[in-house]
């Protein structure tokens, strides 16, 4: 008798343990399956993400990029994919999701003036999109990449002029200026306001106004605020005194319907916006420009950049 009794407890121990051991793998399994990428919403989600042509732009589209992939977003990215125009056009015929853009670009497709007013031209931006083309913009950053005047280090040293409130309409009247075609429309506004006139305007691309005022062609050169190409060519940049150029601030723009499917994408986009600075900008593009002169290709050079820079400020 006390044989089958012991029998029969073994039984039972084996039995607890065989479902003690199964309760564990279930466990185990419903915990791997709940905190894995494949449950998480956003792993659903495929976002196109689009850009500009110039290296700041290119940096934008990367950061975005990489910030989207690592919420869990699936990313198809379209980086360089053309002009202020292609990218609205893309962004409004649904061909990609987002993109930066910056507020005083948008103000002119709003047909809008600058207030000057960083704050009041976002808030003008964010309302006209979102009631005209249905587009939100997320977060706006700091980063102010407008226009300005730029002269090489040795000629505005002896003036001693750092602001363009110290440049002599005399003198002005004499100079001539090289110009992006995006920056002559600012280069009048800019004229008026500190009621200074140029000799002569030359039009070409921004990144051949450096050379053209190397080559005595012109003697000032209207450049991009943000542009590694000032301290590369050894120019020194005048201070906008009297604020004549407008507020390039950049922020993300969504379309209305993607951000309803994925809000996500605001979490994790506008962390980015108070990190990026003018400082920053100038920074990054530098790197780029180091690394893509030391032989790596300039789509390689700017992934590294990006990622490297979310990573130290804590974003990736």
């Amino acid at each position: 008798m006390r044989s089958v009794a012991l029998l029969a407890r073994l039984r039972a121990l084996l039995l607890l343990s065989v479902v003690g051991i199964s309760l564990m793998t279930l466990a185990a399994c419903g915990g791997s399956s709940s905190s894995g990428g494949g449950s998480s919403p956003n792993s659903q989600i495929t976002l196109t993400v689009g850009g500009k042509l110039d290296v700041e732009a290119q940096l934008l589209t990367k950061m975005y990029t990489l910030l989207l992939r690592h919420a869990g977003f699936k990313v198809i990215e379209k980086p360089a994919l053309g002009t202020n125009d292609v990218v609205f056009n893309a962004i409004m015929s649904g061909a990609i999701d987002l993109y930066p853009e910056f507020t005083a670009t948008g103000l002119q497709r709003l047909g809008l003036q600058t207030t000057h007013d960083p704050q009041k031209d976002y808030e003008l931006v964010k309302q006209g999109f979102e009631s005209k083309y249905k587009i939100v913009w997320l977060d706006v950053a700091p980063l102010n990449d407008t226009y300005g005047i730029c002269a090489p280090k040795m000629a505005a040293a002896p003036l001693q002029i750092t602001k363009l409130s110290q440049l002599p309409a005399a003198l002005a009247s004499q100079l001539t200026v090289a110009a992006p075609t995006d920056g002559q429309e600012p280069l009048q506004t800019m004229e008026s306001i500190y009621g200074i006139h140029f000799k002569k305007v030359i039009v070409m691309d921004e990144a051949l106004t450096f050379n053209a005022v190397k080559q005595n062609q012109a003697q000032l050169n209207v450049c991009y605020t943000t542009s590694a190409l000032i301290d590369q060519n050894g120019f020194v940049l005048l201070q906008d005194d009297k604020n004549a150029f407008p507020i390039y601030n950049p922020a993300p723009i969504v379309r209305e319907d993607t951000l309803k499917k994925a809000p996500a994408i605001a979490t994790a986009l506008n962390p980015l916006a108070p990190k990026l600075t003018t400082q920053v900008s100038i920074d990054l593009q530098r790197q780029v420009t180091q690394a893509v002169n030391s032989g790596t290709p300039r789509s390689q050079a700017i992934t590294q950049v990006a990622t490297n820079w979310l990573k130290s400020v804590g974003l990736l």
